[in-house]
């Protein structure tokens, strides 16, 4: 077992910005040095923290749980968990499994410094402009309107449109997909309308890889958040599958890019 490699200082005056260097690789034999990492920042009291990672050569399914796990600790106490210097083989396995939904990237911890100086000084306008309405002599009474957030169902156009005008008659005859579409922070998830499709056998008795292909040649621009939500709709069998899993399964098919999505969705 590989000793993670943990290194933190602050990257403010006011220590209310932590970095966290690490180094070496990060997998399921040393995982646990970083939930315990996160749980002695937490008692610390500092809750905004920007993991540097010049020196990671690897992060395994496991590291990445653990980031995932750990965020939202960190929003409830008003912080955040931010990244940066990713380097390639790292940033693409990050695009891959879209966690760009959930945790913000930076290319300097210089630049996730500056952000988090940025949101706080939006704050601190916030607060001086209440505070300045408070001992207003003459404040002017308007009513207060209750503006309720509507989640608006959107339908994907069809995948015509968004294709060139050259593109086969079989492409342009492609039924399209309908979606609801709801924000849940930093993420978006799809509810899945399923379309009538004429097979002897039932979508639900399939083996997994091919349910996969049968959402990939219904919806091939939709992510690998949308795939596993799809899947989990009755007309696949409810079927659940983990994040990690559902990626190494679109690697060993090669539909693990939107462009091979969607070449594959032109071969069907």
């Amino acid at each position: 077992m590989e000793k993670l490699q943990i290194d933190s200082k602050f990257a403010d005056q006011s220590g209310e910005i932590m970095v966290v260097e690490l180094g070496g690789h990060v997998d399921q034999s040393n995982s646990y040095q970083l939930e315990k990492l996160f749980d002695n920042i937490i008692e610390s009291g500092c809750y905004r923290v920007i993991v540097d990672f010049s020196k990671v050569y690897y992060m395994s399914s496991a590291g990445w749980g653990v980031f995932v796990g750990e965020i939202k600790r960190f929003r409830d106490k008003g912080g955040d968990i931010k990244l940066a210097n990713m380097n390639p083989d790292i940033y693409e396995v990050y695009q891959m499994l879209e966690f760009y939904h959930i945790l913000e990237d930076y290319p300097t911890v210089e630049a996730a410094a500056a952000s988090f100086k940025k949101e706080q000084e939006e704050i601190d306008l916030v607060i001086e402009e209440i505070e300045e309405s408070k001992t207003t002599e003459h404040p002017v009474e308007e009513p207060i309107e209750e503006i309720e957030e509507s989640v608006e169902e959107v339908e994907l156009e069809e995948i015509t449109e968004a294709v060139p005008q050259n593109a086969n008659d079989k492409v342009k005859n492609k039924p399209k997909s309908k979606f609801t579409s709801t924000d849940f922070g930093k993420d978006t998830v799809h509810e899945f309308t399923p379309q009538v499709i004429k097979t002897e056998v039932k979508l639900a008795e399939l083996p997994l890889p091919e349910k996969v292909k049968r959402v990939v040649a219904q919806n091939p621009l939709i992510g690998i958040f949308g795939i596993r939500k799809i899947l989990r709709h009755e007309h696949f069998g409810r079927t659940k599958v983990g994040i990690f899993k559902l990626y190494r399964l679109l690697k060993d098919l090669d539909l693990d890019t939107k462009a091979k999505r969607y070449r594959f969705y032109r071969s069907c």
